[in-house]
């Protein structure tokens, strides 16, 4: 296997867009980057750094499925994974997640940010179920 071939690897179909929960669909979309739930506020500014810490850090580049599609990419999945676990309280876990991604001396950046953001998902979905757009 070439290593150009095992960068598309993170787009590999893993599952069903529709099939995931409300708050795991807006994490992918938070990943994919759609503007209609990138409003401004805290959920904004949070993702904005953790998916530049990301792009900056990242072992390769992170891929993601174009914002109409159906499936749900091995990048984006591992995303959602690792919000809800730094949001679960697990860290170490997260960290581990977070070792196979980016560079180590920026995985405790990464986790702290986040279990902000899946904190923040959540507490939008508990306050407003409307709010979050993809119920």
């Amino acid at each position: 296997m070439s290593f150009q071939h095992s960068l598309s690897l993170g787009a590999a179909t893993v599952g069903a867009f529709d099939a995931l929960p409300a708050e795991d669909r807006f994490l992918v979309s938070l990943f994919r980057g759609e503007p209609e739930v990138r409003r401004d506020g805290d959920i904004a500014r949070v993702s904005g750094q953790l998916l530049s810490v990301f792009h900056s850090h990242g072992r390769r580049p992170l891929l993601s499925h174009s914002k109409s599609c159906n499936c749900v990419g091995a990048d984006e999945a591992v995303f959602v994974q690792f919000v809800r676990l730094a949001a679960d309280g697990q860290r170490e876990d997260a960290t581990l997640m977070a070792l196979l991604m980016i560079r180590a001396q920026v995985a405790p950046i990464a986790v702290s940010l986040a279990e902000q953001l899946g904190l923040l998902v959540r507490m939008l979905a508990r306050v407003d179920a409307l709010a979050v757009p993809y119920h």
